[in-house]
């Protein structure tokens, strides 16, 4: 073969190859989809290995967080009344009683008293006395696992207000409904803390509930977005960041409240959307200005997500519950008017001279 005849086979054969298809493997033909996949797994195990450390460090404090207990909580007389039973709405007995007012002092109606966390029914004598003795008829009980209430098996009673404290206070509606006329006039609630939260959800639940007093509530799942903002600097490290948008900490929230309901076997209901749903029922709600655990800020929103008629006391230099101690003459003085308002019907013509409430014609001794 001569060197010309070569050159032309080559050229000829490079012609050929150059018009045939190329084979390309399949790795060549999808190295972009490989990567994206790659890239999009790679963020989501980041993701969830994020939110794993965070949810273990929320449930953690969700379960763990310090209880504020209230000082002084001995600081009154028990209560004497009648002793009575009655079943929640799942069966468990609950210890109840019913606190007459004064002989002689007319019927100004019914309310029923919610006590707060690790407290019992007897705590009404410190907080509801001034109540029975302006003529009301106060029924106060232990709710489950205090005072002398049920236990139920695979129930552990936290500060935090669950789906079975509401149903305890429904149950207490419906026997006092047994025991007392309340068809015409209703019944009015006054809740202390874990109690008040309780209260305004089965109030939202209950059209029985003419009116309720609110001092110390507090929403699961406002408190929780509140306890994230505050110690985000001490997660850092663990979460990756202490600065985050408003929807990353509801998400977590959300994420948090749904685990531990998984892990509690219970619900934890929103007071603020309870009370958002309330509508025109009147409600008083009471705080202390130095409350550091739920603060007047809370409070304040909560009060403001409540539509139709209501009314807030910020307590100056009380703490946690600590309001009916700090001011106990302007702290009575202000449960028993809005009860004298909204559940006994009393007009302005039932008041005296000044704007002072008249209780069977002669102004209270309490007033400021």
């Amino acid at each position: 073969m001569t060197a010309g005849s070569l050159t032309m086979a080559l050229s000829a054969l490079a012609a050929e190859t150059l018009a045939a298809p190329q084979e390309t493997g399949w790795l060549a033909q999808h190295w972009l989809t490989l990567v994206l996949v790659g890239v999009a797994t790679a963020a989501v195990i980041a993701f969830l290995s994020m939110l794993a450390r965070y949810l273990r460090l929320a449930v953690n404090m969700f379960l763990d967080i310090p209880l504020p207990m209230t000082a002084n909580l001995n600081d009154y007389t028990p209560p004497e009344g009648e002793i009575t039973s009655f079943p929640s709405r799942d069966g468990h007995m609950l210890r109840g009683m019913f606190i007459e007012r004064p002989a002689g002092v007319s019927d100004r109606g019914t309310i029923i008293f919610c006590h707060e966390y690790a407290s019992d029914m007897l705590s009404a004598g410190r907080y509801a006395r001034a109540l029975v003795d302006a003529g009301y008829t106060v029924f106060t009980f232990d709710f489950r696992g205090h005072g002398q209430s049920a236990i139920p098996p695979h129930y552990e009673p936290r500060h935090w207000p669950s789906h079975h404290e509401v149903n305890d206070v429904l149950a207490a509606l419906a026997y006092v409904k047994t025991r007392r006329e309340i068809r015409r006039t209703g019944v009015g609630i006054f809740g202390i803390s874990r109690g008040a939260s309780v209260a305004a959800i089965a109030a939202a639940l209950n059209p029985a509930v003419r009116c309720l007093v609110l001092d110390g509530t507090f929403s699961t799942d406002y408190s929780i977005e509140e306890l994230m903002r505050r110690w985000a600097e001490i997660f850092a490290e663990r979460v990756g960041s202490a600065t985050h948008p408003d929807f990353v900490y509801r998400f977590f929230r959300a994420m948090t409240l749904f685990y531990v309901e998984l892990k509690c076997r219970c619900r934890y209901p929103s007071t603020r959307k309870a009370l958002t749903a309330l509508g025109p029922t009147p409600a008083l709600f009471i705080s202390g200005e130095r409350d550091t655990y739920v603060r007047p800020e809370q409070t304040r929103a909560l009060y403001a997500a409540k539509p139709g008629e209501k009314d807030i006391w910020i307590c100056p230099d009380a703490k946690h519950n600590q309001a009916v101690a700090t001011d106990p003459k302007t702290y009575a003085d202000k449960i028993a008017s809005f009860f004298d308002r909204h559940l006994a019907g009393e007009t302005a013509a039932d008041r005296a001279p000044g704007g002072d409430v008249t209780r069977n014609g002669n102004p209270p001794s309490d007033c400021p």
